[in-house]
């Protein structure tokens, strides 16, 4: 039995927001983390069982100086993307912006930086909507497993961070809630403790970015307060995966692909997809009125791969007729 979180949200996207989404065709997607260094999945510290100890080696280890956040930017200019979707913390709880509420976070790395003010600055200048993926999942904060109402707070009071510290933002994508799965309480962190109050958090969006599009990847029909529908790794209506919902909303859509083999950067078992894949994938999202959010792995010196760039860049000259 599937059970679905009740979300009594009263807010949502303002008719603007709506319509700049609408018209954004293509966005560019980034999963990028600690587990970019072990170049293997961005779910490793789980697949593998890593120890808590272990894995937070990797922080010490997290230095991409080849990072240009203008670089990034120019590439969604090339291929033509309006919207840039970015993990500012992905399950694995390190953040990649200066939170006020964690040391695991960019700034407290070798790096030292905060590569979302970065990402933001460059996004604003040329007009490319910003985006973030929040993880709800999170396998590092201790208040997860022991205290279930300190981390609703927690989590919340990063969203807040999000829609005040960056300027605009185009929405915020949500992950981690998987209603459709059944975890056991001692499978890792998996099975929330409560409910996420997910009504307050997305008026809160709403609230500071009115423009500001949600969504959640659930794998359900969209709840109150979300604006927008969203498949991973499939079209609309489709589930070639095995979980995804076939149901199709009335709200706007976008897919979700990967370029590459994975969300996130590997040493090993690359393969890119053709520009010639990916440009069919966008033109068969278009013919069900989604966007489609076009996902890379950077390395962990922070460049993104010139296969998946070149295959990006391939993508868009077909579409473009060239």
């Amino acid at each position: 039995m599937v059970h679905v979180e009740h979300c009594a949200a009263k807010l949502k996207a303002s008719p603007e927001g709506v319509q700049v989404f609408l018209e954004t065709g293509i966005g560019l997607s980034v999963h990028w983390g600690l587990y970019s260094l072990l170049g293997r999945s961005e779910w490793a510290m789980h697949h593998e069982r890593i120890s808590m100890p272990a894995y937070e080696g990797l922080f010490d280890r997290f230095n991409p100086v080849q990072f240009d956040a203008d670089e990034w930017a120019d590439l969604m200019v090339d291929i033509g993307a309006t919207a840039f979707v970015i993990t500012s913390k992905h399950h694995d709880g390190f953040c990649l912006y200066d939170s006020a509420l964690t040391d695991y976070k960019s700034t407290q790395t070798p790096f030292g930086r905060d590569l979302l003010a970065e990402l933001a600055e460059a996004c604003h200048k040329r007009g490319i909507s910003l985006h973030f993926y929040y993880s709800l999942l999170d396998w590092h904060h201790p208040d997860y497993l022991n205290d279930w109402p300190a981390y609703v707070e927690y989590y919340q009071g990063q969203v807040r961070e999000l829609c005040t510290d960056f300027g605009p933002i185009g929405g915020i994508l949500f992950d981690g809630y998987w209603p459709r799965h059944h975890f056991e309480r001692s499978n890792g962190y998996f099975r929330p403790g409560g409910d996420w109050d997910l009504a307050g958090t997305y008026d809160l969006i709403h609230s500071l970015q009115p423009q500001a599009m949600v969504t959640n990847n659930h794998h359900v029909l969209p709840l109150a307060g979300e604006d927008y529908q969203v498949w991973e790794l499939d079209l609309p209506g489709e589930n070639t995966i095995g979980f995804n919902t076939t149901d199709m909303g009335e709200l706007p859509r976008a897919s979700w692909f990967n370029v590459n083999i994975g969300w996130s950067f590997r040493y090993e078992h690359r393969d890119p997809k053709s520009s010639q894949t990916l440009a069919a994938l966008v033109t068969k999202a278009a013919a069900r009125q989604a966007s489609s959010w076009m996902n890379v792995g950077p390395t962990p010196e922070g460049i993104i791969l010139p296969e998946d760039a070149d295959a990006l860049r391939g993508m868009a000259r077909i579409l473009k007729g060239v």
